[in-house]
């Protein structure tokens, strides 16, 4: 019956966006058209005896954007963004030690990254807020929506996987053991792969997520594959997967704007 609701869900948004689902040329995600955001001041935060910069957006209910492994929020596309402000207000922030936010010298987890992100809210004045996750950003939702479901409103995960410890992610999984293993890494990435090698995954709790819950995924993602949100997508009682045609890891820098489109356009049902 789930693969059928999916199925019935890509023809709907088919028709909502006239076929703008397609193919982009995927040679680098971070080309002229994915400029830095950085006309937007950044805020800060005291959080966890740390200090989170942050960057707002547009206005309306809140939209947090967690960040994927290596990444800061000036490298987020700025057509996913802007596409996104146009109904939202869209919330950016760097996690610890990365960008604009400072770290204390201890050891990272996935845990930390989530009671992180719940603290922010709590310094911004936010009872909850819709949340998105890309690839690791996408774990630490699914920590966040597990340890604080109160918090979130929409769950939307992109570039996701429930474990990394299945044959689906091997490849993801040597590429953090090389980063946490190479001597030249930089030491706030060794700790961010360490803490990812040491996360134990959401599979058995999948059914306690009770948010509404949408999956986005390419099928030709090599990192986590689509197949893993399939499984979600069958494990959690309130989810609806999204997957786009020759589109690969981090899909939304890619398509952003039917990725920010599939988004709205799920979002508009309460």
């Amino acid at each position: 019956m789930k693969i059928i609701n999916v199925i019935l869900t890509l023809i709907l948004i088919t028709l909502a966006f006239s076929g703008c689902i397609g193919t982009e040329d995927q040679s680098s995600p971070y080309d002229s058209s994915t400029i830095s955001i950085n006309s937007s001041p950044v805020k800060y935060a005291h959080v966890n005896d740390i200090e989170i910069g942050y960057r707002e957006f547009g206005s309306g209910e809140p939209l947090l954007i967690i960040m994927p492994f290596a990444s800061t929020m000036d490298m987020c596309n700025v057509t996913f963004i802007e596409h996104l402000a146009g109904s939202y207000r869209v919330i950016l922030f760097d996690n610890r030690g990365m960008g604009y936010s400072s770290e204390n010298n201890g050891s990272f987890s996935i845990a930390l990254f989530a009671n992180d992100t719940a603290d922010l809210m709590d310094a911004l004045g936010l009872d909850s807020a819709h949340i998105f996750g890309s690839s690791m950003g996408s774990v630490i939702a699914q920590e966040l929506a597990l340890e604080h479901p109160e918090k979130v409103d929409w769950l939307i995960l992109s570039s996701t996987t429930y474990s990394l410890d299945v044959p689906q992610t091997e490849i993801l999984k040597n590429r953090l053991q090389y980063r946490a293993s190479d001597p030249d890494t930089d030491p706030v990435l060794r700790k961010y792969a360490e803490g990812n090698l040491e996360w134990s995954g959401t599979y058995e709790r999948l059914p306690e997520i009770q948010n509404k819950v949408l999956l986005l995924a390419g099928n030709k993602d090599v990192l986590t594959p689509s197949e893993l949100s399939m499984e979600i997508t069958e494990q959690v009682p309130d989810a609806h997967l999204v997957q786009f045609e020759d589109v690969g890891h981090l899909g939304e820098q890619y398509l952003p704007e039917e990725y920010a489109d599939t988004i709205v356009y799920f979002l508009g049902f309460e």
